[in-house]
């Protein structure tokens, strides 16, 4: 049986610890903890705001009150989104940056939609729209900061079923969902007269949603620093008992 070595520094190894961070897809009805639950990331946090000054008042007490610093670009209706995402993105790979909002993405792809080709794009105009928002959500992805993307809920009939998932536009949704982490569909409990922010994380009741790590259960209380460090935890890498992993070992074919 011939011995060959093992030549690892042509692959990436997975990080000895697990990931750092998580990208996250929050959606649900109004006043369900959405922009809340944003403000719980790990600072600090560049929020991406398109939905206007009084959308974060409850968001930035949050994280006034946690000592998280939030650092806001706000967004006009009218403008062309590009050039101030580009901006975000920079500061946050040059800086010390806990987490990247944008609240919400589906303005995002409306208001790019828009720049392109006015009230009513072309077909092609719309291939130019995917495409932006395809690198938007990769660039994200690869950033090494948590991301947090807001997003309102929207309704489809797939035959016969009601399917609730994030309004975002096109196929992007499915792109969104599919890049990210986790997507969590948020709702309100009353326990003993309080209200309580949670989000659905399985599939159900026509509702979509997700978790790579497999152990955020099924439905969560809506605390996304806390959310992290259970992901991370599940996901930590043990490499101590693969050996061909360790350059000067010997690996048998």
């Amino acid at each position: 049986m011939t011995k060959t070595k093992a030549q690892p520094s042509i692959f990436d190894s997975p990080p000895a610890l697990g990931p750092e961070h998580f990208n996250v897809l929050l959606y649900g009805p109004p006043g369900t903890g959405k922009t809340t639950a944003a403000a719980t990331a790990p600072g600090p946090i560049v929020w991406i705001n398109l939905e206007g000054t009084g959308a974060m008042a409850y968001a930035r007490r949050v994280a006034a009150e946690r000592g998280t610093e939030l650092l806001e670009m706000q967004i006009r209706a009218d403008e062309d989104p590009r050039e101030r995402l580009r901006q975000a993105v920079a500061y946050a790979q040059g800086n010390d940056v806990g987490t990247v909002v944008i609240d919400t993405i589906g303005k995002v792809r409306q208001q790019i939609a828009f720049a392109i080709g006015g009230d009513n794009p072309s077909m092609p105009e719309w291939g130019q729209v995917a495409k932006a928002m395809r690198d938007l959500v990769r660039t994200l992805r690869d950033l090494h900061v948590n991301v947090v993307l807001i997003a309102h809920e929207s309704f489809i009939e797939d035959g016969e079923a009601l399917v609730v998932q994030p309004e975002i536009g096109g196929k992007t949704t499915a792109d969104v969902m599919a890049e990210v982490d986790v997507v969590g569909y948020t709702g309100v409990v009353e326990d003993e007269g309080e209200r309580i922010f949670m989000a659905r994380l399985v599939d159900g009741n026509g509702r979509r949603a997700k978790d790579r790590s497999g152990a955020l259960g099924t439905h969560r209380q809506l605390d996304l620093s806390e959310w992290l460090d259970t992901f991370k935890e599940a996901l930590k890498t043990d490499l101590s008992d693969i050996p061909f992993l360790d350059n000067d070992t010997d690996r048998e074919e």
